[in-house]
């Protein structure tokens, strides 16, 4: 080899290894050169595309900690308490995240109004929650108010002595025995009368009234409820005025104008009436007694009303056969015949209004049986 020469050495590859194209001339060629840029770009996208993934795995776990940390910070709890017969379960919805559960309370130590707590740190009294378990009264045929016991929804517009849910066909059923003079008094007699009045005028525009006194017999103000209008509010309260009037005191008659006029249908005054003696119930048929809130009621059931309000002062003298009849039998006989009349229909509700607490536990008995309330009032306190 002359000095200063140089010539082409074929370069040694290692193992494993692909040496590039080289020419004659001993220079990579261009389609090495291009091969090799290639995969380097190919190797620089690759390293982009990592790094651009880890960031954003990144950025989504710092978002998630970041919307997690504000909820539970944010937490919103919702406590519903209520107390009363027909309220006896309290909600919690313990965050905007969890489902709305319901635990059974322990009882509380005092009436709680339904208060909405946000943030735990302000509270907000709400008004008190009405009672939402009354329940419709329908039935099978298109009487008066669309079938039996009218189309409205058990709850209406009627209020007797502060209980309600009597919906829009009402029958109202006043125990007018001569023991009610006494423990009314004359005040609350005065009070029952306006009770009366009020409740009738205050009912609802297409509802229908009826009223039912009840002694030996009973006496209905119309055979079918009729239409609450001025009119008829008028005449049911001149027709009132007829009871509660003491033999003693100079007055015509002291129970009900059927036990005394019989089945004329009008007074000696000339003022109409619908009698119901027991002779007009077949299932009461040979009964006798005094205070028959059960001939009155069954009569009431007859009517297919959607709500009754009873009001009496003491229990049924009910005999048959010259025996007297116990309260709970008396209460099944109007239950049975309830369920006979109402057989493909909701049995409408009583409320059960007792003077002075007089005749309580049957009048208990009635309420709960027939979905009703019961309560105990002094007329002359009203």
């Amino acid at each position: 080899m002359n000095p200063g020469q140089i010539h082409n050495v074929t370069p040694m590859a290692r193992p494993g290894e692909e040496l590039p194209d080289i020419g004659e001339t001993g220079e990579v060629t261009d389609q090495s050169a291009q091969a090799i840029t290639v995969s380097d770009r190919n190797k620089s996208r690759i390293m982009s595309l990592a790094i651009a993934g880890l960031v954003h795995v990144f950025l989504f776990v710092l978002l998630a900690w970041i919307v997690i940390s504000n909820f539970k910070e944010d937490e919103v709890e919702l406590v519903l308490e209520a107390t009363g017969e027909n309220l006896d379960s309290t909600m919690q919805k313990r965050s905007f995240a969890k489902k709305v559960t319901q635990d059974k309370p322990a009882p509380p130590s005092r009436m709680a109004a339904m208060t909405i707590v946000a943030n735990k740190a302000s509270a907000m009294v709400m008004p008190d929650v009405p009672d939402f378990n009354d329940l419709p009264a329908f039935g099978t045929d298109y009487g008066d108010g669309f079938g039996m016991g009218g189309f409205g929804d058990g709850r209406g517009g009627a209020r007797f002595f502060g209980t309600g849910g009597g919906g829009n066909r009402v029958i109202l059923v006043i125990d007018t025995s001569t023991s009610m003079n006494g423990n009314c008094g004359a005040q609350g007699i005065k009070a029952l009368r306006r009770e009366i009045e009020r409740t009738v005028a205050s009912l609802p525009a297409q509802s229908r009234f009826n009223i039912l006194c009840f002694g030996n017999d009973v006496d209905g103000f119309a055979s079918q409820p009729i239409a609450s209008n001025a009119a008829n509010v008028t005449r049911a309260k001149e027709w009132m005025k007829a009871y509660f009037i003491n033999k003693k005191g100079g007055g015509s008659f002291d129970r009900t104008r059927t036990s005394q006029f019989g089945n004329k249908g009008r007074d000696n005054k000339g003022i109409a009436y619908t009698p119901f003696p027991p002779s007009s119930v077949s299932s009461l048929r040979g009964t006798s007694g005094g205070s028959r809130m059960d001939l009155a009621l069954v009569v009431a059931f007859m009517q297919k009303p959607s709500g009754i309000y009873l009001i009496a002062d003491g229990v049924p003298g009910t005999q048959r056969g010259g025996k007297k009849l116990g309260n709970k039998a008396i209460v099944d006989l109007i239950q049975a015949e309830a369920r006979n009349i109402y057989r493909n229909g909701s049995v409408p509700r009583v409320n059960c209004i007792s003077v002075k607490g007089i005749g309580e536990a049957i009048l208990k008995d009635i309420a709960k049986r027939f979905r009703g309330v019961y309560k105990s009032v002094d007329p002359a306190k009203v």
